[in-house]
This record gives structure tokens, sequence and C-alpha cells, in this order.
């Protein structure tokens, strides 16, 4: 219900600032001219995009609403990950409100990208190697099958690979089996999902299509703007025809960061500095990448990197401790990208109107209008379940008993800090009580809430390393984080109440 009230609240904003690339690409699949095709966007987000235009028509309502659902099953996934780990039923509901209901969840499920599919097969592969690993499947076809998933959803987001890595580790060490056994699993899951993530390129090169590039120019520009050496190391005359800017840039750094998104992305200003006359882009992609390896691989500008920026934008994203980091876009602001880009094919824009899609589409059958509302009161009742938290004001909004939260809109720390302080406590448990508890000190923990909790904590961080680490903590890349934090905030809540009812019945048996 809240998913639907985003989406008829705004029925026609699905099209944000990188939208543009996978509905091109989709388009082109479908028109037969792939090989015309120069954006630079993996290609399984278009597939996708493509397969649903062959399933139900080509239209971005279609796209819209088949993200949501999607959404929806990846907290589904996450309250089952919860339930495999021993968890209570109750734990495993609140983990799957958690992931299904955050404001900025439900925002870019309403926009056209690669987050929602992307998220959705992450939590799929990790509930696969949790029934596997906590729930006895059978274990290569589990692996085959994680495989699989993990390689499509390296298609769709190439920097999933971090959270494929973890996934398939944490399957080795957890599963039950010898040591033969779980390295097959591992050869198995890794050659499958290397075998799915490669198809693209071996379709291309069969077909001829020559590959239009990639987006690692500009991860690695803001790398090499960030912490690299521009007295020191390779190119040293091209180094010199940006170090003025960059100085200047890094001077105007504050320890809560640059002011607004378009200053964050000074290091494109440095790269362009970079080259001489006369460079092509691939002239200017060697140069950039060579001081990129110089940068990760010199202790001192690493170091630079890891402390100067990297844990600081960590800590921005986790804690929504930055108004940048933390701001999400209304969906009115998207107007702009919806009337720039404009695709009849798809039909965007649609035309539509806020409650037209209710109006115009909610016609139940005739036995059950008797029992569901009119579409005057389903509208309203969307628009006031919309009003608790997902319209953008600058106000707190009332939720109930006296409560107010904060929207995802505002320039306040919303629900992100709360489920990120819960995921810090859980891993100060885990680190502290797991050897305690070995040690006797303390009472020992179910293995299965100790590795679905590792689980959970493992690829929260490492989605939000990867961006931080590469570019920085915008909000956007706070949805690949939030459902593995609520899951694990509820493993949290359940590892309390463990800890409770033991203590309740020490102290009830003491009585006795």
């Amino acid at each position: 219900m809240v998913h639907l009230a985003f989406l008829v609240a705004w029925p026609d904003h699905f099209i944000h600032e990188d939208s543009a690339a996978y509905i091109i690409q989709t388009e082109s699949i479908l028109r037969g001219q792939y090989l015309e095709d120069v954006m630079k966007r993996p290609y399984g987000v278009a597939a996708f995009l493509a397969l649903l235009s062959k399933l139900f028509g080509p239209h971005i309502l279609v796209f819209v609403i088949a993200q949501h659902l999607m959404s929806v099953g990846t907290a589904l996934f996450v309250a089952g990950i919860v339930r495999f780990a021993g968890a209570p039923r109750f734990f495993a509901l609140l983990a799957f409100c958690l992931a299904a209901l955050h404001g900025r969840i439900v925002h870019y499920d309403n926009t056209i990208g690669a987050e929602t599919i992307s998220n959705f097969l992450v939590s799929l592969a990790a509930f696969i190697a949790a029934g596997a690993a906590l729930r006895k499947w059978p274990a290569l076809p589990s692996a085959a099958a994680v495989g699989l998933t993990l390689g499509a959803v390296m298609t769709c987001r190439s920097a999933a690979v971090g959270q494929a890595a973890v996934i398939l580790l944490w399957l080795v060490v957890v599963l039950d089996a010898g040591l033969l056994r779980r390295l097959g699993v591992l050869a198995l899951a890794g050659l499958l999902a290397s075998a799915v993530y490669l198809t693209p390129a071996a379709i291309n090169l069969a077909i001829g299509k020559r590959p239009a590039g990639n987006e690692t120019l500009a991860v690695m520009a803001f790398v090499v703007g960030y912490s690299g050496d521009f007295e020191h190391g390779v190119h040293l005359d091209r180094k010199a025809q940006a170090r003025g800017y960059v100085e200047q840039m890094r001077a105007e750094d504050t320890p809560r960061g640059w002011p607004d998104i378009e200053v964050y992305q000074w290091p494109f200003g440095a790269m362009h500095r970079l080259a001489k006359a006369g460079d092509s882009d691939t002239d200017l992609e060697r140069v950039v990448r060579d001081i990129f390896v110089e940068t990760l691989t010199t202790p001192s500008t690493l170091y630079r990197h890891l402390t100067k920026h990297f844990l600081r934008e960590m800590f921005f994203l986790l804690f929504d401790a930055n108004s940048v980091a933390r701001r999400t876009p209304s969906p009115q602001g998207y107007e702009f990208f919806t009337e720039r880009d404009r695709f009849p094919f798809f039909g965007s824009p649609t035309g539509l109107k806020p409650g037209q899609l209710i109006q115009d589409d909610y016609k139940p059958w005739w036995p059950l209008s008797r029992l569901l509302p009119t579409a005057d009161q389903l509208q309203l009742n969307l628009n006031r379940l919309f009003a608790r938290g997902y319209a953008p004001s600058s106000d707190l909004v009332a939720l109930c008993c006296g409560l107010k939260v904060s929207t995802e809109y505002d320039d306040r720390p919303g629900v992100m800090l709360w489920l990120s302080s819960a995921t810090l406590v859980l891993a100060l448990v885990l680190l502290i009580g797991v050897p305690a508890s070995h040690a006797g000190w303390v009472r020992r923990s179910s293995g299965r809430l100790v590795a679905g909790g590792t689980l959970m904590i493992l690829l929260a961080m490492v989605s939000a390393a990867f961006p931080t680490f590469l570019i920085y903590g915008l909000n956007r890349y706070a949805y690949y984080v939030i459902p593995f934090l609520a899951g694990s905030s509820a493993i949290l809540g359940s590892v309390v109440f463990d800890w409770l009812r033991a203590r309740a019945g020490r102290a009830d048996r003491g009585e006795a």
C-alpha cells in the first residue's frame, strides 16, 4: 500500500539523471538497433526491461510496477534469511517492514535504474545461500542457483562483485560439509557466475559489436582527484596542469564534506585538466588509469584515501551525517529529466495526474466491489498513508502516539541512522560476544543467529564500501545498504530477546 501510494502520488516522475541510459539501451534492443547502441552501461537492466516489454508491452508503467514488486520481494528474501537464522517470526516481520517501507527504498523503486533489480538479485542469492547453509538445502543445486543469480546481478551492476564475493565466501565458511565439497560449491558457483557475467561480451564478440566503453574512467577520476599525488610520480607534466585546481578544491573540503552534489563531482574537472591537445579518449583513460593505480599502490596516497575520504564518506552514508549524503531529491525535481528525456516508445511521459491511476484503473469485480473501498475511498486512504513520512516536508510528520518522524526529503537524519546504529551494536555483540561465549564468560548465542547476522552485516558494509571508496556516500547508494541493515537490526532484536528470555529463565530457576 505504501508503494502504491507513492506510485499514484507521482505517476509520471519515473526518470532520474541516470535512467535514460537503460531506457535507450532497451529501445535499441527492441527496435533491432542493438549494434548502434553507444551507452556505457551493463546490459542486464536493459535485457530485463526488454523481457518485460515482450511479456506485457513496452510501457514505462510496466517497468515501474515491476520494480515496486521486486522491492517487496527483496524485503521478503531478507525476512526469510532472518527466519532461517532462527529468529522468531516477529523479528522476520520486523525485517520485512524495515526493508520494504523505508522512504529511500520506495523513492528509487519509482524511478528506472539498476538499484531495484540489483538488490532483488543479491537478496535472492543470499536467501538461497542461507537456505543451503542454515536449512541444509542440497549444496550443489544451491551453489548453481547462487552462481547464476550472482552472474545476473553483475550484468546489471558491476560493483555488485563485492556483494557476490561476500555471499560466496560466507557460504563456503558456514556450509556444513567437508573441505572438498566446500571448494566444489565455490568453484561451481564462481564458474556459473562468470559464465553469465561474460555472456553479453561473448554475444557482442560473436556478432561484431564493438564495446561502447564503460564508466571505469569516471570512477577512477574520483579516486585520482580526491587522493592522487600531484607532486610526484607518473605523468608529472600532466599533473602540473591540474595541480592548482586540485589544491584549491582540496582546500575547500571540510570535515563535513562539500556543500552540494555538484561540488562533490569536481574530480571530473581535474581529469579534463590532465588532457593535452590532440589526446583521444583512450589516451586520457590511460593517463587516469596510471595515476589511479599509482594512488592505490602507494602507501601514503592509499592511507590518505582511506582516512580523508573513505571512512568519512562511510560515516556520512551510514549515519546520515552529511546533508549531501542524506538528501533525496523530491520526485518533483525529476520533472526536468522527464521532460528532457522523452521516450514515446514507452509512453513516457504518460501525462497521468495524481489520483488518475486509481480513478481510471481501479474497477474491482462485482462480488468484491461490495467489500472493497470505492475509488474515492481508496485514493483518500492512500493519501493519508502517503502523508506518514513519505511526502516532501520541511517539518517532522506525526506518525502515531505522539511520535514524529523525519521524512526522506528534509535535512534531518532519518531512519537510516537507527538502522546503522543497530547494525553497529550487532557487530560489536558478535565481535565481543562470540569469543566470550567460547571462553565460557557469557551464554553462547545460537550459531545460526551468528551466521545470519554476520551475513547481513557483511552485505551491508560491502554495499556501502564500494561506492564510498570509489566515489562518495550519495543517498542513492544507501538504497543498496538498507535491506541488509534491516536484516541486521531484526537479528539484533532476536539476540536481545534470547538474552532476556535466558535471563528470565535463570531467575525462575533461582526462585524455584
